[in-house]
């Protein structure tokens, strides 16, 4: 049984009924009748006397991945999580202090985006995040390992005891798992690209890498698996509407609140990502700059006074270069991420003002469907920098530096 088959009378019984629907007024009535047959009518919904055309290849591709999606486990407890916010959010809409509404609006879009950090619309990403933690614990321990390898005896009477032997053992054994993990990370990569691509994110493996790898990425990833899961609500809603011959403009005004929640979360979302690169990651930037710069003239200084090590300084001036060149090109890969996210906000903040005053006013099923038309285009186009000068970034060392860098950024 399918989603909404199961869940029908749940929707239903939901509904919030504005005053003068419930009237009974009949001029009201034939106006959401006459509106909800227009919304079948441009969706595709044929008469009796017409026969239905069949659909582009690419559209009915795109239809049967939406049909799965909205049945997983996963898509129905965030439905069901949006549906439950919208009823909070009608309780806001009646309040009369400023002050007030503007908290409960932000405690609601917080609740928000606490339901969908399950990433439905991305698997693939949540087991990135995972193993990269992995990487991260297990390279620490290779580390403390060998810190600490020359403070190990060479034999011990003791089986218990950790020796040098046992210890290479092991930090051969720490090698192997972050092999392991790197191999498994490449593998979901290429399935997440290949997620995102079906949804209209078009990128590269190397935009996709650098957005796994760098500061500020994680924040546009979130909002790009907001974006997948704002176009399956949609379809779902799209859905229901041809589905039910008993569509009203009770239901359509609950359709819209669901909308609505995600789409502040959405909006929130941007918001955080604006504040992470202006107040956080970019001041951080400037002080590792500042100090690989500062290493670097020392380094140059104690290269010319003396050739004792000489090959030692060397190494530190190559380092502290790569270090000085990624930040440069970060910096301005940044920028330009901030660039992009508050041009795509603007977008965002006019569709939550739509939005919000359809959700306050009589619905009619060809503005919610004129509302989804007009904004579904601005999710699949949420994020166009581009990195600059990729191609420094990964030859072997400067990707290091550059996730060394990424690192003290995120902490």
């Amino acid at each position: 049984m399918s989603f909404f088959s199961c869940h029908k009378p749940l929707l239903l019984n939901a509904c919030v009924v504005m005053s003068f629907l419930t009237t009974g007024c009949t001029a009201i009535e034939e106006t959401v009748r006459g509106s909800v047959i227009m919304a079948k009518e441009k969706m595709g919904m044929q008469t009796a006397m017409a026969a239905p055309a069949p659909a582009p290849r690419a559209a009915q591709s795109t239809e049967a991945m939406l049909d799965a999606e909205i049945e997983t486990p996963k898509f129905t407890k965030i439905w069901h999580g949006m549906d439950e916010l919208v009823t909070d959010y009608e309780d806001v809409l009646s309040g009369e202090d400023k002050s007030w509404f503007d908290r409960r609006t932000k405690s609601l879009t917080n609740s928000a985006l606490k339901l969908i950090a399950s990433k439905a619309g991305m698997e693939s990403y949540e087991k990135i995040l995972d193993l990269q933690k992995k990487i991260a614990d297990k390279n620490k321990k290779k580390n403390d390992l060998q810190a600490g390898r020359l403070g190990y005896p060479v034999t011990s009477s003791n089986p218990f005891a950790m020796t040098r032997e046992k210890c290479d053992k092991k930090i051969q054994e720490l090698q192997g798992d972050v092999k392991e993990c790197e191999l498994e990370i490449n593998r979901q990569s290429k399935l997440l690209l290949a997620d995102l691509n079906r949804h209209g994110q078009v990128m590269d493996e190397k935009h996709l890498n650098y957005l796994l790898n760098a500061a500020g990425g994680d924040d546009v990833m979130q909002m790009m698996n907001l974006a997948i899961i704002l176009k399956q609500v949609q379809y779902a809603i799209g859905k229901q509407i041809k589905a039910d011959p008993q569509f009203n403009g009770a239901q359509l005004q609950r359709y819209v609140g669901i909308q609505l929640v995600l789409l502040l979360a959405y909006q929130q979302a941007h918001t955080i990502g604006i504040e992470n690169i202006n107040d956080k990651y970019l001041p951080r930037l400037a002080d590792i700059q500042k100090k690989a710069e500062a290493n670097r003239q020392e380094a140059q200084a104690l290269r010319a006074n003396a050739q004792d090590g000489a090959s030692y300084l060397d190494q530190n001036l190559k380092l502290s270069e790569n270090t000085i060149t990624i930040a440069k090109q970060y910096r301005i890969a940044l920028q330009e991420m901030a660039k992009s996210l508050e041009s795509s906000r603007a977008k965002v903040d006019r569709n939550v003002a739509v939005t919000r005053n359809t959700f306050k006013t009589v619905t009619t099923g060809a503005s919610l469907l004129k509302l989804i038309q007009e904004s579904s285009q601005d999710y699949s186009e949420l994020i166009s920098f581009n990195p600059p000068l990729l191609e420094t970034i990964y030859s072997d060392q400067m990707m290091e530096a550059f996730q060394q860098v990424s690192a003290q950024l995120k902490n």
